[in-house]
């Protein structure tokens, strides 16, 4: 039997094995290998290697190793590779480090600065609406909604645009000629709920003859979802057309009134609906978020923010020239809270060929309805819009500034 083809060894054919010449020359060659006479067993290292490759055979330990070989040698490639790249990184990362040192060595203070006033201005964007909207203040705000008694009333369920159910209030008018009466849109501030008007309203339906639907925006007293800019816009969109869907109610006066916050939605419905409202009454509002952010928080360059830093900007100034309707503000002088600078721009920029400025130099910011007049000035107003809807009266141009 030959072992190997080609060459001339027969397994068996000799006693001596070639394990005893393999440990000489080294363990390459294969244990089972023979040779053929006791004349071919080599007596030294190198008759044993003219021997092996005399009959054709090849180094078995490269065939075990080449394998190894290549291993190793795809390892010290990738080796080199990951080498190279982390080296070319890092030179990277130091190129560009070296002027990032020179810019802070140069202008730190300034970076420091521009960092801080980032910063602030992302925490200001984030927490914007909880410094604007105060839903449970007072407390229980969001649990107990006071009601009207003796009146009659209707406490109303309505739904936005946008699937979100408000809470209203209608106060009716049952007096003379109760079915020609006007209807005031209430919209109030940025605390409480609707109840919490209850004494104001009930002393405008007692002197000015109107009717009152009073509006809780979203995340207010009874009514679903969470307020912001937009979802107070949809609000009062929303009592708008429910107002006009009421056959009960007089189509062709409509009046909207805003304290505060307020103020800018009235402002805002009023620039969208100008062919469905007849006039509008604003009380110790606002020019823009931004304007006032720049007075409650005059330590901080907040007048530099650009206006997208502003998550609710509520942009009265520029809404105001859209309102061509008699409109009438009301300031009281004593205001704390939104300065009544802001209240004698907005008259001065509305482009109304009727507008009237009521000035009440005891006038608080919620608490101006109380002061003597305040009732006598709204009462003038709504006679003369409503007197102005004859064709010679709205001919004419008028406007006047009162102070009580």
């Amino acid at each position: 039997m030959r072992l190997f083809p080609g060459s001339g060894w027969q397994a068996g054919a000799v006693p001596g094995v070639v394990r005893l010449l393999c440990r000489p020359v080294g363990t390459y060659l294969p244990r089972s290998c023979c040779v053929d006479s006791a004349a071919e067993v080599p007596t030294g290292r190198d008759e044993a290697w003219e021997i092996i490759t005399s009959k054709g055979f090849t180094w078995s330990k490269r065939s075990l190793t080449s394998t190894m070989e290549k291993s190793w040698m795809l390892w010290t490639f990738v080796k080199r590779w990951l080498l190279a790249l982390a080296s070319w990184s890092w030179s990277l990362c130091r190129i560009c480090l070296l002027p990032l040192i020179v810019t802070f060595h140069l202008y730190g203070g300034i970076i420091l600065l521009i960092l801080i006033f980032v910063s602030i201005a992302g925490i200001l964007y984030k927490f914007q609406d909880v410094l604007l909207y105060f839903p449970e203040q007072p407390s229980s705000s969001r649990l107990y909604v006071p009601m009207p008694t003796g009146i009659p009333h209707e406490n109303i369920f309505i739904k936005t645009k946008d699937g979100v159910l408000l809470n209203l209030i209608l106060l009716r008018y049952t007096g003379d000629n109760a079915a020609y009466s006007p209807t005031i849109i209430y919209f109030h501030g940025n605390a409480g709920n609707i109840g919490h008007r209850l004494p104001n309203a009930l002393l405008m339906l007692v002197n000015l003859k109107v009717n009152l639907i009073l509006v809780d925006y979203r995340g207010y007293g009874k009514s679903e979802g969470e307020a912001s800019e937009e979802g107070l816009y949809l609000d009062s969109e929303a009592v708008l057309d429910y107002v006009m869907t009421r056959s009960d109610l007089d189509k062709t006066k409509i009046f909207l009134f805003g304290r505060s916050l307020g103020g800018a939605v009235a402002i805002h419905l009023a620039s969208e609906n100008s062919h469905r409202i007849s006039a509008i009454v604003v009380e110790n509002t606002f020019l823009s978020i931004p304007y006032m952010a720049s007075t409650l928080f005059s330590f901080f360059p907040m007048r530099y923010l650009p206006l997208w830093c502003y998550k609710n900007k509520f942009l009265s100034y520029r809404k105001i020239s859209q309102c061509r309707m008699p409109s009438l503000f009301i300031s009281g002088l004593s205001d704390q809270l939104i300065p009544p600078v802001m209240m004698k721009q907005l008259y001065e920029l509305s482009p109304a060929r009727t507008k009237r400025l009521a000035i009440f130099p005891d006038g608080t910011h919620n608490d101006t309805w109380q002061c003597q007049g305040y009732f006598t000035a709204l009462e003038q107003f709504i006679k003369e819009v409503i007197k102005s809807h004859s064709p010679e009266e709205m001919a004419k141009t008028s406007s006047n500034v009162t102070i009580i």
